[in-house]
């Protein structure tokens, strides 16, 4: 895969400074430009192009929700990914149906953070495993509701949307499902139709929700849940 490139936004500039400098190391990463609020995250990615936004939520003028739906209106190729310190269900809930494709609380290693930009870069989704966790105890309501939220899919249909769940991109789901990455596009248009919902990670919380994919508690900070 070609170099990921990356824009920061974040209004505490140390805190950017210190992301630019701990990705820029890692190997396939290109820190291509940094912002400080919402209103410069669109302009910059605008000019850039980048293939992920790393995005504080709290930030002044236009805060991280508001600029991924500007994002995914303007340049829904963009993939964001919400690197914050609010644990509130609230924010992660509208994080994602704003479009964002991850969402990583603030004490996430230098090295998972690195893992999520090109995870999040090739098609996935990933949740830090307590935000994770809360989605599932919020939402998880039993067998009675998989079997209701996954009723109008195919056999098929449902196993895409359980690899989604689990993190894999397009190119993972295919393989693991012998069939083509084509096949896989069309089976997940196909889902959000019949789902509608907007969005792979949307469609990600809602399998999240429907049960169709166990998460192990783990303490905050101890690695990362691929969700996609």
């Amino acid at each position: 895969m070609e170099q990921v490139r990356v824009l920061l936004v974040d209004d505490h500039t140390l805190f950017r400074r210190g992301i630019a400098d701990a990705l820029g190391e890692r190997e396939g990463i290109e820190i291509v430009g940094e912002a400080s609020d919402g209103l410069q995250a669109i302009e910059k990615a605008r000019e850039l192009m980048p293939d992920v936004v790393v995005m504080d939520l709290q930030m002044p003028r236009c805060n991280g929700v508001e600029a991924c739906h500007a994002l995914q209106a303007e340049l829904p190729t963009v993939n964001v990914l919400v690197l914050t310190v609010s644990d509130k269900e609230s924010d992660l809930f509208s994080a994602i149906k704003a479009g964002a494709k991850g969402y990583l609380l603030k004490d996430t290693e230098a090295e998972e953070l690195g893992q999520a930009v090109v995870h999040i870069a090739k098609g996935g989704v990933i949740v830090s495993p307590s935000m994770a966790s809360k989605l599932l105890t919020e939402f998880k309501t039993g067998d009675a509701y998989q079997a209701e939220a996954t009723s109008g899919l195919s056999q098929r249909e449902t196993e895409i949307l359980q690899e989604v769940a689990k993190g894999a991109s397009n190119k993972e789901i295919a393989s693991t499902l012998f069939i083509s990455e084509n096949t896989v596009k069309t089976h997940l248009r196909n889902i959000l139709e019949k789902l509608h919902l907007a969005n792979r990670s949307q469609a990600a919380a809602y399998a999240i929700r429907a049960g169709l994919v166990p998460i192990q508690d783990e303490p905050p900070g101890h690695g990362t849940t691929s969700t996609t």
